[in-house]
């Protein structure tokens, strides 16, 4: 979790030759638990979970018990070009309701 400053300490300038190295060899990253998506979704559970989230999600992710996932469905057009996804922002009182869908 080399990654994630708030667990490991380090500072980007100091993880990225870490990074580095750990790109040479294909299966480190997975043995040091800093994989995608993992540490992805372990920086979102960081800074933004709740405590329960936290517990439930990130503490597992964290000590390597558990993986995460990334998935999203493919309508019509299947790539991973930005410009085929619409997305809209709606204000509903003091909450905001993201809408996204790809063309």
């Amino acid at each position: 979790n080399f990654f994630l400053p708030e667990v490991c300490k380090l500072t980007v300038l100091e993880y990225s030759p870490i990074a580095e190295i750990l790109g040479t060899v294909p299966l480190a990253n997975y043995a040091m638990n800093c994989s995608a998506p993992d540490t992805g979704n372990m920086e979102v559970l960081e800074r933004y979970g709740t405590p329960e989230q936290k517990r439930q999600w990130l503490e597992p992710l964290l000590e390597g018990k558990i993986r995460s996932a990334f998935a999203m469905t493919e309508p019509g057009v299947a790539s991973s070009d930005a410009t085929n996804i619409c997305s809209t922002l709606t204000r509903d009182g003091s909450d905001y309701i993201i809408n996204g869908h790809k063309r």
